[in-house]
């Protein structure tokens, strides 16, 4: 076992030995202006039999396909394409009761932060790129402890990829969760370490071989759900050299209220350089097919890893989701920066129109999954 490894057991350990009542964790992770769609629950019986979903199941199961327009600066290397991306996530169970499961991810993109690729139609030369981007072995041996070691997600508590990872992104290491806010104040409490890079090797396969005992990252992260309207995270995250504060505060605002939702999130880059950067986003569900949001970010220079709508400046965005049926929607986004940007490439304005197929959702629809 790696020391890293020991430590952290050790560490998870010592945190169940002050744990009096299990609690599920409270809070979710969710994009500014877009979220991955996820599938209803299969209480009915399916053609797929539940014999064969104990040992193998699927988790989301999307096909999509976007118009982006981005103009620059400069009003020099503009994009104008259209695009196709593949999201399949699943996982192998191992036991009854679902407490140990090997979770994988297989996605379209050939980068950190992007799971597109491009179609051919317009800017960009045709791409096939398909990697298993995630994969890892996940322990919930109570519902207090977990732990996970391979290629893992994120952990952006309230924060989003405005300012954080860019949801594309992927991360090699371990992480232990601890639940018990009855012991411990903090629905949960956090610790990852791992290593972040290899931004155009997608392949989970690649970075086990080039990095599996390198560590250039680590976090601490707790988060706190005060009521059931006000949650709100905080982390210290550290990467090649830069420690960074984030913090996110969401909020499920009173009926009187026009929006649904508001989360406001920071950053504070404490060394190097010295920086931060923040955005604030609304919601409002209109009807059941219908969703607007957006919101105002300001995001420094020296920030590459986050959501690539977010690129540096100070940026208006105003995004919506429109339910087709019950397995399509479309979701146009439009990001517009206002005042001086810091380079002649940098993005100006970009507006994407995506269209949705949740397959898993069909299946589920249809009484086949």
């Amino acid at each position: 076992m790696k020391p890293v490894t020991l430590a952290f057991v050790i560490f998870g350990s010592c945190l169940l030995l002050r744990a009096q009542q299990p609690k599920a964790s409270i809070g979710s992770e969710s994009s500014a202006t877009t979220a991955i769609p996820t599938a209803s629950p299969t209480p009915y019986p399916t053609k797929v039999s539940l014999k064969f979903k104990r040992w193998f199941d699927l988790d989301a199961f999307n096909l999509q396909t976007r118009y982006r327009y981005i103009a620059t600066n400069s009003g020099k290397g503009n994009t104008n394409q259209q695009q196709w991306q593949a999201y399949i996530k699943g996982h192998f169970q191992l036991d009854d009761k679902a407490s140990y499961r090997v979770n994988w991810l297989v996605q379209t993109g050939p980068t950190f932060t992007t799971g597109w690729n491009n179609t051919g139609m317009g800017t960009g030369l045709h791409q096939t790129n398909f990697y298993v981007k995630q994969l890892y072995f996940d322990a919930k041996p109570s519902k207090k402890f977990e732990f996970q070691i391979g290629g893992i997600e994120f952990n952006r508590g309230e924060t989003t990829e405005a300012i954080s990872y860019d949801n594309d992104g992927y991360l090699t290491g371990e992480r232990i969760t601890i639940r018990d806010p009855k012991a411990l104040y903090f629905d949960e409490i956090s610790a990852a370490v791992g290593y972040v890079g290899d931004v155009n090797h997608p392949s989970v396969f690649y970075r086990f071989k080039q990095h599996f005992n390198n560590f250039n990252y680590h976090q601490l992260l707790v988060r706190k759900q005060v009521t059931k309207q006000i949650g709100w995270s905080a982390d210290y995250t550290f990467q090649d050299g830069r420690d960074t504060l984030h913090e996110g505060v969401r909020i499920k605002a009173p009926k009187a209220v026009f929006f649904d939702t508001f989360l406001f999130e920071s950053y504070q880059r404490l060394a190097p350089q010295r920086d931060a950067g923040m955005n604030a986003f609304a919601e409002k569900v209109v009807n059941k097919r219908f969703t607007i949001n957006g919101g105002f970010g300001r995001i420094d220079r020296r920030v590459t890893l986050n959501g690539d709508k977010f690129q540096p400046g100070h940026r208006l965005y105003l995004g919506s989701v429109i339910k087709l049926n019950h397995a399509f929607s479309l979701n146009p986004v439009l990001v517009h920066a206002v005042g001086a940007l810091p380079t002649a490439s940098t993005h100006r304005t970009r507006f994407d129109m995506i269209l949705t197929y949740n397959l898993l959702e069909d299946l589920h629809h249809h009484h086949i999954w």
